[in-house]
């Protein structure tokens, strides 16, 4: 049963009907993402004004939030653009000089004063010397009276609602209702890593009574986040496998799977022998499998989807492969309907464009079990979709769905066995994180006969024209190019190249070669001609967008340019150099793009340097946000506070480790009501 009181921490602060507290700051909450209780007393503190820690400027880091103590000893009010006031202040403090600017508040210059002391409070930024922007400051006094470890949270409000009156607002919520937030971490696990207790920590984190306990409060709330993010990811594993596990026994059979592989001009490498005979081992033991295969791009991840399909269609049951994009899932059914024909094995396409009786018709046969595998898209998880006896599911690009799709489609399984493929390589501590409740395997390196693509940055028209020539001499030779865009229209807000404007220069430059068009806002029928033209070598050149970013295998193209390249992150980047170099020639991908901006240059410059998949997915990391790269915004792990993905890898893992020899000591569940009821609220927000 519920707690009653434990659950008005989850309620709007606006149903409290709190006295003086009016629709005014409740608005003002809302506009910081302040809805209930929760929220407000888990909007922690950014940074602290800790007298107790000031710092040097010779000691001060780069985006680091600080406290220090300086003298100002020139003022300006430096011009910049039109609508724009600038004040600036040089402060000093014995050790080096420090640049504060604040923006549109030109009344500081009488209240500033040269020579007097001043704590500044704020993040500090990279400049010609150190700089900090509109930070809180306050005149420093050699006579104030100062209580032992004084420590006041400073928190990112909004101009109109002072860092005072949030403090009040937050101690006097504290009072009321701290005592509601009841410990949600189990208390062996509390006691066994001598974590801080849930209430202590919420005012310690909020008004710190001195820094070590500040520092235990962080270090608790960084281990709740997880545990509650993991043992909602790991239960529903248990909870799986306690349902589901040792319910079937499949034959060891793999005759068809033999006559595939026979039919193949290439052999497997060992890390993809490894992968099937580990998957093989669970399938034939009654295990459900619940596995994410990752592999850099074309280290040969379909092949082994296709050995899969095939083994557990030998065993009578149906096979589905969800693609995220129609021309993909195109490619998949193309490339294996006639060799499956062969083998006896019915594959069928669903993809949104299907319509009218032909699709009436496929569904009955899938739901008569008619065919054997369903390659499709999206389509598949619509309601209507029914299967006879699905017993494999394989998600290609598992990073374009969500966790709710993965979850409707694996409700449709007899047995639920599932296989997500990512061709976006994942830093071991996301895919410790991310996929918890699934087992990671890892497709190393690449088949022998593909060599590195080599990848050249074009920063300048003279390089541009360079390029040209050089596309000519290979397209002259009987190579295929894509040429890639990042708009489908011309934009007046994005200076980038459109498709159309691309197409023009490609055709002005390379004249006498046939020339495509791709884009995603093409008819079905549309798209297929064309993508089956350049595949027979009918067109020379694609000029695409984004649409061929995934999965696209043309072995005899070996050339892509990229377009305004400062424009796509590094993984993209490194998922659209994947489309060449699939055959055993020499490829090549041109980064065009003339920026000035020193992230992009970052990317391009690691661009060039790596063909390493999982080297560019570190270096994206550090350069962006993870939700950002791999779509995983409805996991929960793009708003973690307190863990630093890249760096803390062994948190992560102690969490997880954790997490699971607790649900096997306890039947695949929580002995904590409040841990539960947590669990649960992120989930349904995320």
């Amino acid at each position: 049963m519920l707690n009653a009181d434990y659950l008005t921490i989850y309620s709007k602060i606006e149903d409290l009907n709190i006295k003086k507290f009016d629709e005014k700051k409740i608005f003002k909450l809302r506009s910081l993402g302040i809805e209930s209780i929760s929220d407000l007393l888990y909007y922690f503190p950014r940074t602290y004004d800790d007298r107790t820690n000031i710092k040097t400027i010779n000691q001060l880091q780069p985006d680091e939030y600080a406290v220090i103590k300086a003298s100002i000893v020139k003022i300006t009010a430096p011009p910049i653009r039109s609508g724009l006031k600038m004040i600036k202040a040089s402060a000093m403090d014995g050790t080096g000089v420090l640049d504060i600017i604040w923006f549109q508040m030109p009344y500081l210059r009488k209240s500033l004063k040269i020579g007097e002391e001043y704590i500044f409070i704020g993040q500090i930024k990279r400049g010609y010397v150190f700089q900090m922007i509109n930070p809180e400051f306050k005149l420093f006094s050699a006579q104030q009276k100062m209580q032992d470890g004084e420590i006041l949270p400073i928190y990112s409000t909004m101009k109109d609602l002072t860092q005072n009156t949030f403090r009040k607002i937050i101690n006097d919520f504290l009072v009321i209702f701290g005592g509601r937030f009841e410990e949600n971490i189990p208390t062996e696990i509390l006691k066994k890593h001598n974590i801080m207790g849930r209430k202590s920590a919420l005012k310690e984190i909020h008004f710190p009574s001195n820094s070590k306990n500040l520092e235990e409060a962080k270090r608790r709330f960084a281990i709740e986040e997880l545990l509650i993010l993991e043992m909602g990811i790991l239960e529903r594993r248990f909870s799986t496998d306690k349902k589901k596990s040792n319910h079937y026994v499949l034959d060891d059979k793999k005759e068809l799977v033999k006559k595939y592989l026979s039919s193949l001009n290439f052999s497997l490498t060992d890390s993809q022998k490894k992968v099937i005979t580990d998957i093989y081992k669970e399938l034939s033991t009654g295990k459900i499998v619940n596995r994410l295969l990752q592999g850099d791009v074309g280290s040969g991840k379909t092949v082994i989807s296709m050995i899969l399909l095939l083994y557990i269609v030998e065993n009578s049951y149906q096979g589905v492969l969800m693609a995220p994009t129609e021309i993909l899932a195109i490619q998949h059914y193309t490339s294996v309907r006639d060799t499956f024909y062969d083998l006896g094995i019915k594959v069928g396409l669903l993809t949104g464009s299907f319509k009218g009786k032909n699709k009436e018709k496929l569904l009955d046969d899938i739901r008569n079990g008619n065919i054997d595998i369903i390659i499709g898209t999206h389509a598949l998880i619509e309601e209507n979709v029914e299967f006879k006896q699905l017993g494999l599911i394989v998600i290609d690009e598992q990073h374009r769905f969500g966790v709710i799709q993965r979850k409707k489609l694996r409700s449709k399984g007899v047995l639920a066995n599932l296989v997500v493929m990512s061709a976006t390589p994942i830093p071991r501590s996301l895919a410790l994180s991310i996929y918890g409740d699934l087992d990671v395997s890892i497709l190393e390196g690449l088949p022998p006969s593909r060599k590195p693509v080599k990848t050249k940055w074009i920063n300048n028209a003279m390089d541009s024209g360079i390029m040209y020539n050089f596309i000519d001499k290979k397209l002259s030779q009987g190579k295929q190019a894509f040429f890639v865009a990042p708009l489908i229209e011309e934009s007046d807000k994005l200076s980038a190249k459109s498709i159309e404007e691309l197409y023009e220069e490609v055709k002005k430059s390379l004249h006498k070669y046939k020339i495509g068009i791709l884009h995603g806002k093409m008819k079905s029928a549309d798209k297929e001609n064309i993508m089956n033209s350049f595949k027979k070598k009918e067109l020379d050149i694609l000029v695409s967008t984004t649409v061929i970013e995934v999965g696209v295998d043309i072995a005899n193209a070996a050339i892509i340019v990229i377009s305004n390249a400062e424009r796509f992150g590094l993984s993209a980047l490194h998922q659209l150099r994947g489309r060449v170099g699939r055959g055993v020639d020499q490829s090549y991908c041109f980064l065009v793009s003339f920026t000035d901006n020193a992230i992009s240059k970052a990317r391009l410059n690691i661009m060039e340097q790596t063909n390493d998949g999982f080297q560019i997915a570190e270096e994206d990391l550090k350069l962006r946000k993870a939700g950002e790269i791999f779509g995983i915004k409805q996991s929960g792990f793009s708003d973690l506070r307190f863990i630093d993905i890249i760096h803390d890898i062994k948190t992560i893992k102690l969490v997880k480790d954790t997490c699971e020899e607790y649900l096997k000591n306890h039947d695949g569940r929580f002995d904590n009501e409040f841990l539960t009821i947590d669990i649960n609220q992120k989930f349904q927000e995320n």
